[in-house]
């Protein structure tokens, strides 16, 4: 996985972070009188997060900087301004979505772990794509929308949670991993737009952040995975160590890859780390999961690859 910059949004967990503007939209479970509506009762008043399954645009789109669903461009044809959409759950596959959903992300923690990071809401949805605008010919130049649907997004306060659909029920193994390493590394990013993912004081002792670094190989020779030309931080850095360990395996995070890589892979090995520090720092970041919570953190990643 590339180490691309995650760019977020902060607000904080639960009722300081419920409103969608201005005023309490209110959000009420349950929604319905199916089955799971109980399951989803039980999940609010154990965790206080809402598993929604109506919710309406400004629920999931809307945040303080503007609406982040995909739209299209009005000065270019064809063009589309970069964003996601989420389409309801389908009632039919609620219940398996929410198995699911314990199978491949919640059972990964600890209930005090979910209580403290998880955010305001999860919508069940049956679609969730990532839209940009596609290329499609140079004579005339043509763009296009282009769809990839996804496991899930984050957005301001919610985490959208895609197979709320006919899907789910042609999910391989691999399929359920891929999950696992997407809907996991969605909840860290959240973590880190919320300012839930903050370093400790000897996780930031390791590194010197007042030298500008001009490389990938400078900056992993001082712990740095956060991409160097973008003004590493340590609450950046330990974020990055949180996505490392649910995205990528402990194998593939030990095996020997060049220092001019911008993936996870190899992070571990002496070839990228040549100093250590990424080693120190990666104990760091894990052990404070177990010590603080009884959750480690690599144990996803080792499950989703």
């Amino acid at each position: 996985m590339v180490m691309t910059v995650v760019v977020l949004y902060s607000c904080t967990k639960k009722e300081a972070a419920l409103t969608a503007s201005e005023e309490n939209q209110g959000y009420v479970v349950p929604q319905g009188i199916n089955d799971y509506d109980a399951t989803i009762v039980n999940f609010y008043n154990k965790f206080g997060t809402y598993l929604l399954y109506e919710f309406t645009d400004k629920d999931t789109y809307w945040t303080p900087a503007g609406w982040k669903n995909a739209s299209p461009s009005t000065t270019t044809a064809g063009f589309w301004n970069p964003g996601y959409e989420a389409v309801k759950a389908n009632p039919l596959y609620i219940k398996k979505q929410l198995a699911l959903l314990d199978s491949t992300w919640f059972r990964f923690y600890t209930d005090k772990f979910l209580n403290e990071f998880l955010p305001v809401k999860i919508m069940l949805c049956s679609a969730v794509d990532s839209v940009y605008t596609k290329f499609v010919s140079f004579n005339p130049i043509t763009y296009a929308k282009g769809v990839k649907a996804v496991a899930a997004w984050y957005n301001f306060d919610n985490i959208c949670v895609n197979n709320a659909g006919p899907a789910i029920d042609t999910m391989k193994t691999a399929d359920k991993k891929a999950y696992i390493g997407k809907v996991n590394l969605i909840f860290a990013q959240s973590m880190i737009g919320r300012k839930l993912a903050k370093a400790t004081t000897d996780f930031a002792a390791v590194t010197n952040y007042s030298v500008t670094y001009t490389s990938y190989a400078a900056a992993y020779a001082q712990g740095i995975l956060y991409p160097y030309f973008n003004s590493p931080a340590a609450d950046l850095d330990w974020g990055y160590y949180m996505l490392a360990m649910v995205s990528t395996s402990e194998t593939m995070l030990n095996t020997s890859t060049a220092n001019t890589d911008a993936t996870y892979k190899g992070i571990l090995n002496a070839t990228k780390d040549v100093n250590g520090k990424i080693r120190t720092r990666y104990n760091l970041v894990r052990n404070y999961y177990i010590t603080n919570y009884n959750v480690d953190l690599q144990a996803i990643g080792n499950a989703a690859n």
